[in-house]
């Protein structure tokens, strides 16, 4: 594992990769993050896709989510800016004649959707995708959609404040704190350091602005740009999932059965936490068949 920092769409970007996806010319597997749009979260679950296919691994975070050398470059990235950043590491980082399979996360699957949507020409280079627990449609509506909205959008000043104080504790203090959280939450203590990165008060500000942008913009399923990769795709859903919820992946079916649809039983959205293992294997069953088609 390596982590390569590279400017995309006019931000330093730290990139987490195994093998060199960057050069390599046959098999790679890009994974986009949901937000928080820290790629630290993701490295076991890239980590066992990659024990398991020896395929080249790139993820990547979301500009303002992630460490950036840029410490002066405060900018605030809505899912616009987000597209353009991924599509700037695709079209000008990987190498052309390389087959792509890509992985989305909650709302990184509704951004796969929309680079296939706003670059046609993507869709030739891609040979497989896998969108897993897809925020794509009506973001607002879901269970989790209406806390954001009704909650923590009245009060999200008050917790970008109380951020900016915590994040002042000795860096020791905020370690003790979060494996008092982590351990009541039953997460293991291995995130710490990524939960520490979600404090950073710049951070917050991104995660709350890219959020809210999703709650506006995620609105009706895009069937055109659905309808030109479903060949191409494997959804993995939850039962219980308050980002997408299961009335949702019903409206998937339509696709069906060139469009894949499986679920994972005993996940939550937040499968990187706990249940990297079993979706790394979902993944790469399906990355299998596709991976020798041309």
């Amino acid at each position: 594992m390596k982590r390569l920092y590279i400017r995309l769409n006019g931000v330093q970007t730290p990139l987490i990769t195994w093998g060199d996806p960057i050069s390599n010319n046959e098999n790679v597997i890009i994974c986009i993050t949901g937000n928080p749009g820290i790629s630290d979260f993701y490295i076991e679950f890239a980590s066992e896709l990659f024990k398991s296919m020896s395929i080249p691994i790139c993820v990547i975070g979301h500009a303002g989510h992630e460490e950036s050398l840029d410490k002066k470059n405060k900018y605030l990235f809505n899912l616009k800016d987000q597209l353009e950043h991924k599509l700037d590491l695709i079209e000008n980082h990987i190498n052309k004649n390389s087959k792509i399979h890509l992985i989305g996360h909650s709302i990184g699957a509704w951004m796969i959707i929309e680079l296939i949507h706003k670059q046609s020409n993507l869709i030739d280079r891609v040979s497989s995708i896998n969108l897993l627990f897809p925020t794509i449609q009506k973001m607002a509506l879901s269970r989790n959609g209406k806390y954001v909205n009704n909650v923590l959008r009245k009060i999200y000043k008050i917790i970008l404040f109380l951020s900016t104080l915590f994040y002042l504790l000795p860096k020791y203090v905020l370690f003790y704190i979060i494996g008092i959280y982590i351990w009541i939450k039953s997460i293991p203590s291995k995130f710490s350091s990524a939960i520490i990165k979600i404090l950073n008060p710049d951070v917050v500000e991104n995660i709350f602005y890219l959020a809210f942008n999703e709650m506006d913009t995620v609105l009706s399923l895009n069937t055109e740009s659905i309808q030109k990769i479903k060949h191409l795709t494997n959804v993995v859903y939850a039962r219980n999932d308050g980002w997408a919820p299961v009335e949702y992946i019903e409206d998937l079916k339509q696709f069906t059965p060139q469009l894949q649809i499986r679920e994972a039983f005993n996940v939550e959205h937040a499968f990187v936490l706990k249940s990297s293992v079993e979706v790394a294997s979902i993944v790469a069953d399906f990355i299998n068949t596709k991976k020798n088609i041309s």
